[in-house]
């Protein structure tokens, strides 16, 4: 990059499907900028050239461009604003555009809010509103939703590369288990214990292989991110900001049967690639931000990751696609248990979409911020203890995923 990017501050609110304490979502924006400035005393919105808000549905919330009335709500009148939408992975394209501002040289602080109120509805009307993401002229009218693409996907991604029930069941117990001491995670705030393999395996099937516990939290929540340019940086955050030093966007079809010999991906990794169930996107964005950042071998530079587990299969599909595992090991990498906390790359230590919770506009910017925590050494501030700190952590990768892998974004942040 020719200009360094970097986050300096942070905050989600309670994430949770009910009441969190901050009901509109600008009391809950305005909670988190105040918890950052908390962290961060020098930081005043009136530092702010650039506000990019991050929200999925207006289905949710009844209303057309609410980010205006959070806009209005925290003062801003006169600040160059914009809303980004991009399915799961607005939150990581939000971050993404705040990046592009900075390094730029166009802004040099870039203020973001993420948001999503699932619980206004039910969970299947609310499943049905993210169903809409997907094709609704030839996949909903067969009666499609998410988790049974989801579901259709695994079952032949495990079977090609011989990874079981249970070795997924392991990556959803690992996410709930670390959420256990995260109180703004909606799984800390609701059922709130240790769970097993054997939980996983036993809770109710929502389309096999898939069941309950395998699954993402449908959640009402908001999140807030500072990005800024290095010299903003050292001002209000000399000893605490990360950098961000590579990142990366790409995109594949919306269908994941119309990814089989498609012309992009055969002119770049071949013939065969990336078949129905590999995320070509995810593969192509790390690839990206690995080159950009100067990484050659991801399982060996990146110590942790915050990544996109809407599934604890679709979790299983992003170690291969980032390069961590391949065809003849993935399955021994994940009982090897080299994404828990004591494993050599932990992948969500702070919970994850399966234990943190999933207000889809904000959730990107949540494991941005649970990244920042890692590497600004804020874990035992923001946790409740210090089990899921990962030890003299220097560099981590942060995704963001949306569709079936239709857009997926990869940010590798290190310690400065």
């Amino acid at each position: 990059m020719t200009r360094k990017v970097c986050v300096v501050g942070g905050a989600t609110t309670p994430f949770d499907y009910g009441p969190t304490g901050f009901e509109t979502i600008e009391g809950g924006a305005a909670e988190c900028v105040k918890e950052t400035q908390r962290d961060i005393p020098d930081f005043s919105l009136r530092d702010l050239d650039l506000m990019i808000y991050s929200h999925f549905s207006v289905h949710f919330g009844h209303q057309l461009a609410p980010e205006w009335i959070i806009h209005d709500h925290l003062g801003l009148v006169g600040l160059p604003h914009y809303r980004v939408e991009n399915g799961g992975n607005t939150g990581g394209s939000a971050l993404y555009a705040a990046a592009l501002a900075v390094m730029s040289g166009h802004h040099d602080v870039v203020g973001i809010i993420g948001w999503e109120t699932m619980d206004s509805v039910s969970q299947s009307q609310g499943s049905e509103f993210i169903a809409m993401a997907s094709d609704t002229r030839y996949e909903l009218m067969v009666g499609g939703i998410y988790p049974i693409y989801y579901a259709a996907m695994a079952n032949k991604w495990m079977k090609d590369n011989k990874v079981t029930e249970e070795d997924v069941a392991t990556i959803a117990v690992k996410n709930k288990n670390n959420a256990m001491d995260n109180p703004k995670a909606q799984w800390y705030r609701n059922e709130h214990r240790y769970i097993t393999v054997d939980d996983v395996l036993n809770s109710k099937l929502i389309s096999y292989p898939i069941k309950k516990y395998d699954c993402c939290l449908m959640s009402r929540g908001v999140a807030f991110v500072l990005v800024c340019c290095e010299e903003y940086a050292k001002k209000v955050n000399p000893d605490g900001y990360v950098t961000i030093d590579g990142m990366g966007l790409s995109s594949c079809t919306i269908r994941a049967g119309d990814r089989l010999n498609n012309p992009t991906w055969a002119e770049r990794y071949g013939p065969g690639y990336p078949e129905m169930t590999e995320f070509g996107a995810c593969r192509c964005s790390a690839e990206q931000a690995y080159k950009m950042a100067g990484i050659e071998n991801p399982l060996k530079e990146i110590d942790f990751g915050e990544i996109h587990d809407a599934f604890s299969t679709s979790e299983a599909q992003i170690y291969k696609a980032l390069g961590l595992a391949n065809t003849d090991n993935i399955a021994q990498f994940i009982r090897d248990e080299q994404t828990h906390l004591h494993g050599s790359i932990p992948m969500n230590p702070g919970g994850g979409l399966i234990g943190y919770g999933h207000p889809v506009g904000a959730t990107g910017l949540m494991s941005t911020i649970e990244c920042f925590y890692q590497l600004s050494g804020l874990i035992p501030k923001k946790h409740l203890s210090r089990k899921t700190e990962v030890p003299d952590a220097m560099c981590g990768i942060v995704n963001s995923h949306a569709g079936t892998g239709t857009s997926i974004s990869n940010f590798i942040l290190r310690r400065h």
